[in-house]
């Protein structure tokens, strides 16, 4: 029983790296009851006690194929008992899911369902993951669909062993298992041929309408024959390459995130998952193209729970805004995202945001209180920000450019005392660094191409002399450190930042 073997040991190490086995762990398998996925049951039934696992079997009838539906749904049912596990079984219709939804694609409607049913029975019976019978064959297929439809690295990966799970986005549990993704289709028919079980055949793997059954049954047999006899081979070698070198570039991009992100918010608190983003565009703009894109991504999912309807035309389109230099800007993205330059910020936003920009409501006056002696510093929270004011010798400076929009050093001397911090009132005046006059702040912020609904929430710092620093845009020119002041002369450094 070479097959059983072989398939129980690749099993068996699936179960080791995710960290499964010898933990008491309860998987939800689901179960078609093709070849694939009664081979998966099998395999982890008879690895539950070595491998320490508890399973509960979940099946979905689609309830669009009739009869031969429900006929599936009942061998499922029956296959549970025989094995005496606990079975989970219901029955959607994904033609009215998709219509409900306004969902194009059949097949994203029926996973969706799918996967929404599946998670809700793994959070029922308390599972760490459901395990799924995708296989090489899968991995290899998926990896052509990505390729065809013109997908980058991440769409290469395919499928990874364990992932987050896929629909509902956001759930933290339970995690997507894959154990077979090692085993081929052919080798799952022959593991239940030599158990002497039956499985089903589902006929709607014969429906061309489907895009992956066109690859299955079309393309991939006429690559094989035509050009490459080993190409599923060859796709799961992609895939596995293109896994390690993006697990690479999620690393360094994780590494970057702290210095490229200024802020990342929930704007509304019952929202778990931030709904603003937004980054320091010329911090952006400098990483290499593709820690760029793999920035923009991850901030896309971060909002929109998945990348799914994002093409990487969009992540083109989303990369040169960062590089550009124009301002005012903005993108329109799947799913209602936007994306918008400002200045020497980038923010994406959620679909469910207001465009309020890195910025909380600012209402009334907050004093600032400056640190007395060199050296010392004052932190206070005013509205949403904590300020961090620090007293350095002039000739401690180390760069006058701090590479962060929320922080900058002035002249202690000229900014003066009493400061406060508020946001704009009508009538205020500014005078930018640069310039010899004053402006209308109204015209600064027109001029630096402010949106508009941001600009009732800057911090504006203001002392006796005026506005002296609009937060995250310019200094006053009166609170510049002069090149010829003493060593000694004490300047400030100030910075605003969003509390974790």
């Amino acid at each position: 029983m070479a097959a059983v073997s072989d398939v129980d040991r690749q099993v068996a190490a699936a179960l080791r790296r995710a960290g499964y086995a010898g933990q008491d762990s309860t998987l939800v398998v689901g179960v078609s009851g093709g070849a694939d996925s009664t081979t998966l049951l099998y395999s982890l039934h008879r690895l539950s006690d070595s491998c320490r696992i508890k399973l509960h079997v979940a099946h979905l009838n689609h309830d669009f194929r009739g009869a031969e539906a429900d006929e599936d749904a009942r061998f499922v049912e029956s296959l549970a008992q025989e094995l005496g596990l606990p079975v989970s079984v219901e029955k959607r219709d994904p033609i009215a899911y998709q219509q409900e939804r306004r969902i194009s694609s059949f097949e994203q409607g029926a996973r969706e369902l799918r996967y929404a049913f599946m998670a809700a029975v793994a959070q029922r019976v308390g599972a760490a993951a459901v395990a799924v019978g995708h296989t090489a064959d899968d991995l290899a297929e998926t990896v052509l669909l990505h390729i065809l439809r013109g997908a980058g690295l991440p769409g290469l990966r395919g499928m990874t062993e364990v992932a987050p799970w896929p629909w509902p986005t956001g759930l933290s549990t339970p995690a997507l298992f894959r154990p077979l993704l090692a085993v081929t289709k052919s080798a799952t028919v022959d593991y239940c041929r030599e158990l002497g079980r039956d499985f089903r055949q589902d006929s709607g793997n014969s429906l061309f309408r489907f895009t992956r059954n066109r690859v299955r049954q079309d393309l991939m047999p006429r690559l094989a024959a035509e050009y490459n006899p080993r190409i599923r081979e060859a796709l799961v070698r992609l895939a596995h390459t293109s896994a390690l070198e993006l697990d690479y570039l999620e690393q360094e991009t994780e590494r970057v995130w702290p210095e490229i992100v200024i802020a990342q918010d929930a704007v509304a608190p019952e929202l778990a998952a931030p709904a603003v983003i937004t980054f320091d565009r010329a911090r952006l703009a400098a990483l290499h193209p593709a820690l760029r894109r793999l920035a923009l991504r991850r901030a896309y999912v971060a909002l929109a729970g998945n990348a799914r309807r994002l093409r990487e035309s969009h992540l083109s389109a989303m990369s040169d805004l960062a590089g550009g230099n124009q301002s005012g800007s903005s993108l329109d993205l799947p799913g209602g995202l936007k994306l918008q330059a400002d200045g020497g910020r980038l923010t994406l936003f959620g679909n469910r945001t207001e465009t309020a920009g890195p910025y909380p409501p600012l209402d009334g006056e907050y004093p600032v209180n400056l640190p007395a002696e060199p050296g010392a510093e004052s932190v206070l929270n005013v509205a949403g920000w904590r300020v961090t004011a620090r007293q350095v010798p002039r000739g401690e400076l180390p760069n006058l450019q701090t590479g962060d929009a929320f922080a900058t050093y002035m002249d202690l001397d000229a900014l003066g005392g009493n400061p406060l911090v508020r946001s704009r009132r009508p009538g205020d005046r500014f005078q930018p660094l640069g310039m010899a006059g004053v402006k209308k702040l109204q015209d600064f912020y027109t001029d630096a191409r402010v949106s508009r609904p941001w600009r009732d929430r800057i911090p504006l710092l203001v002392t006796e002399g005026g506005i002296a620093w609009v937060v995250g845009y310019r200094i006053a020119d009166w609170v510049k450190i002069q090149p010829d002041r003493p060593p000694e002369a004490p300047a400030l450094y100030i910075r605003f930042e969003r509390p974790a």
